[in-house]
């Protein structure tokens, strides 16, 4: 028995040596993979090279149950930029194209994929086949800024984002409570912000009023904005939307106050502050 399992393991030894003696003699000199393969010592790996010259796929894998016209492709150009290829019945479906000049493109042919160009280091949703951004394409920078939306250039910050949300259910007086502190430097530091407020009573208190008010920091000091004069705010379905648009300095905080009369009404408040 030692003897078979020591023959097998020198059988075993023989091929992996033949093996190797043709990946190491081959550097595209000739060989059972037509000269395609070659060894490098001194990197330790082994490469692959088209002798073409020309955009060509080196290496193609199929499985034996797939139709003869599906394939997967790994096809490089001359200046090797790779690319892998899908085809389902002889049609292309699907690609992932790595390119030299640092751009980068993955796609399907359902739509949508994700690209990324070279030359302005955006990455772009969706991708088109043959570039990583589309003219409608949504635009996103390097620096995280959205630069495009729907073939549209951007401005500013590109797009407002939601910083301070809240949506509960209160009675009487509050504030001032304190719903964000600017940042000190960077995105949403000093620059212009929005919040919209939507109040409704959902406890009625006979007489009650309210008034809302939201208070910040611009480049002349302390400011505050008001709905105006308290409005009756008494009966379920009264209602109080507002809106207030203001520009904060960097490391300061911006409050909200709830300011009721009259009463103790129950009511819904929806707040959203972006930055602009």
């Amino acid at each position: 028995m030692k003897t078979i399992v020591r023959s097998i393991a020198a059988i075993v030894a023989l091929l992996l040596a033949a093996v190797l003696s043709v990946m190491v003699t081959t550097h595209g000199q000739g060989s059972i993979l037509g000269g395609i393969m070659s060894y490098s010592p001194q990197n330790q790996w082994i490469i692959v090279t088209d002798q073409t010259g020309t955009w060509h796929a080196p290496l193609a894998l199929t499985n034996s149950a797939a139709p003869s016209n599906s394939v997967v492709e790994f096809t490089v150009n001359t200046d090797d930029q790779f690319v892998i290829q899908t085809y389902g019945g002889g049609n292309p479906d699907s690609f992932l194209d790595l390119d030299t000049d640092g751009s980068a493109n993955m796609y399907g042919s359902g739509g949508g994929g994700v690209g990324v160009e070279a030359a302005t280091g955006d990455t772009c949703l969706p991708s088109v086949r043959n570039a990583p951004c589309s003219a409608s394409a949504l635009r996103i920078g390097a620096n995280g800024l959205l630069k495009q939306y729907i073939g549209r250039p951007t401005a500013g910050n590109g797009i407002s984002a939601i910083l301070y949300s809240a949506d509960a259910t209160l009675s009487g007086s509050f504030g001032p409570y304190t719903i964000f502190t600017t940042n000190s430097s960077g995105y949403a530091s000093s620059g212009m912000y929005r919040l919209t407020g939507y109040m409704t009573v959902v406890g009625a208190y006979n007489g009650s009023t309210m008034q809302f008010a939201t208070d910040y920091t611009d480049e002349s000091g302390l400011q505050a904005q008001t709905t105006g004069l308290p409005v009756s705010f008494q009966g379920v379905g009264d209602k109080l939307p507002f809106s207030f648009a203001f520009f904060s300095e960097s490391g300061k905080p911006i409050t909200i106050s709830a300011i009721v009369s009259g009463g103790n009404p129950t009511y819904m408040i929806h707040l959203r502050l972006e930055a602009l």
